[in-house]
């Protein structure tokens, strides 16, 4: 059907909306302004017209021509025309348009499949899954018989040696198998070129600069065949090859593309699905471990504390003089051993009590607790050990009403081991100085409960205190005062499990003042009396 240009571009693409063509033979020399303009938005493939523009030309018309091919002309006709040139011309031309149309819808149902196969594998974390999404969704994508993915020893992905064949293939299929050394050399060499090797003719691999590896699919009997590298940043990983039995082909640019945009999900998804994977088998490890060693604890604490208290039992009713009387010298020696038998039993109980705040790190139940009422009941405990130094306890502000939220046998063990430290390392005749009140914190500006306690003891030297919260650890100057080395570690993992913070500074000869911050409960953050002055409690 031949439609000659006339009118405006708009009157033209009018009628041929009512009359659509197979094809549209132009007279070049006859357009005008508007005629060429009509040809434009005849060949714009972007509006989505179909037509097929061919031009009418003499020699001297050439240079329309190629101004047409710009506007997206399909093929042009030398004037004068002949009948027989014309329709084989314009059988060509439609042939190929007809193949160009196919190989689109070809292309646009491959972009969907590997669209698919990418959104399988950035489903799962698991690598073995992805390689199994990749080979079915690569073969069946491409059609082809046989895919192969390998990936060599590297720390950001597993080993990897996978292949699949399609059903035809099964009895055919025989896999190359080459050295790491050769898989890396050819990936490395793809990876840095950015590009994929397809085949040739025949079978053979365009191999002209990658020399070495022309045997690689001697066996596989592929006619088409496309090898892809895997690889993040500067190095490769891998490969991916694809075979096709059968004839002989070419493979597109959208085809090697898409092979391309496949691959890159792949490597992404298998380093992310390795790191995943190994951070979970970490976790579990860890979690074993925690569980193994808490086992451990807990059994050890139990064969201790049995026979230690069978021992601590019977010195008491020896030094009792159940047993009959005992020389004063026999009686000292046996109460070193007591006091040694206490000693080991607090450390066992310190043991104990870290080992359940390791376990329990993240399962703190927490209720309002009256620090004022708390601070009380622990200073009345410490008074006889405060009364046998002449040491002074003095407290501030316990009128007052002021609840932070915590556990409160967990907050009352944190002011004990504070508070008795703080009596063990004061001589006689000082004092000791707690302070309960509130603030905020001042990275944050959460309103807390702020407790100090402070004693005029033998100080902790400078280089002591960054490690004084650590386990096991002692100040130097504190070796000849019995202790566990754990007490101001427990007091800082659960001063940590409460939200809260504990600092400490010291004065060698002068004393030390820990402070204690901890968020305070909704309903605590007001007072329902004011502290005016000190109570002596001792």
């Amino acid at each position: 059907m031949t439609v000659t240009a006339f009118g405006t571009a708009a009157e033209v693409l009018d009628e041929l909306q009512r009359n659509p063509p197979d094809i549209l033979l132009v007279d070049a020399g006859d357009m005008s302004l508007a005629g060429m303009e009509a040809v434009r938005r005849l060949s714009d493939r972007q509006s989505g017209a179909q037509w097929r523009v061919m031009l009418m030309a003499t020699e001297d018309e050439l240079p329309l021509v190629e101004r047409g091919y710009e506007m997206g002309v399909s093929d042009y006709l030398i004037k004068p025309l002949s009948a027989s040139n014309v329709v084989n011309r314009v059988r060509v031309t439609l042939a190929r348009s007809e193949h160009r149309r196919r190989e689109r819808k070809g292309v646009a149902v491959l972009r969907d499949q590997i669209r698919r196969v990418s959104e399988g594998i950035r489903s799962t974390n698991d690598p073995n899954e992805m390689i199994t999404l990749a080979l079915r969704g690569i073969g069946a994508a491409f059609e082809a018989d046989q895919v192969w993915i390998r990936t060599l020893d590297d720390e950001r992905v597993p080993h990897t040696d996978a292949q699949w064949a399609s059903e035809s293939a099964q009895t055919t299929m025989a896999m190359p198998h080459r050295t790491e050394e050769e898989v890396l050399q050819l990936a490395s060499a793809l990876w840095t070129k950015g590009s994929v090797l397809t085949s040739a003719d025949n079978g053979r691999i365009n191999l002209t600069e990658h020399p070495g590896v022309i045997e690689w699919f001697a066996t596989a009997r592929g006619k088409a065949s496309m090898l892809a590298p895997l690889g993040q940043g500067s190095k490769a990983f891998g490969l991916i090859c694809l075979i096709r039995h059968g004839q002989p082909r070419s493979w597109s640019p959208a085809e090697i593309s898409l092979l391309q945009h496949v691959a890159g999900n792949l490597a992404h998804g298998l380093i992310q699905g390795h790191l995943i994977t190994a951070q979970q088998e970490v976790v579990e490890k860890l979690r074993e471990l925690d569980q193994a060693k808490s086992n451990f604890v807990a059994t050890v604490n139990h064969e201790l504390r049995t026979p230690l208290t069978s021992i601590t039992g019977y010195l008491e009713l020896v030094l009792d003089g159940d047993a009959g009387e005992i020389p004063e010298s026999v009686a000292r020696m046996l109460k070193v051993v007591g006091r040694n038998a206490t000693r080991l039993r607090e450390l066992i109980e310190d043991m104990l009590t870290l080992s359940r705040m390791d376990f329990q790190s993240s399962g703190l139940k927490t209720e309002p607790v009256d620090l004022p009422q708390l601070l009380r009941m622990v200073a009345t405990a410490l008074e006889p050990a405060a009364q046998a130094k002449n040491v002074q306890l003095v407290s501030e502000g316990l009128d007052t009403r002021l609840a932070a939220d915590g556990d409160a046998k967990m907050l009352e063990q944190v002011f004990a081991n504070i508070m008795s430290n703080a009596v063990k390392f004061t001589p006689q005749d000082g004092a000791v100085r707690v302070t309960v009140g509130s603030g905020t914190k001042s990275d944050d500006g959460v309103p807390c409960a702020i407790v100090t306690v402070a004693d005029s003891g033998i100080g902790i030297p400078d280089d002591d205190l960054p490690q004084l919260f650590s386990r096991f650890y002692r100040a130097s100057n504190a070796h000849a005062i019995q202790g566990t080395g754990l007490g101001l570690a427990i007091v800082k993992g659960m001063v940590d499990q409460h939200r809260g913070s504990v600092s400490v500074e010291s004065t060698v000869g002068v004393g030390t003042t820990f402070t204690i911050t901890l968020p305070l409960s909704a309903d605590g953050q007001h007072h329902t009396a004011e502290s005016t002055g000190a109570v002596t409690v001792s």
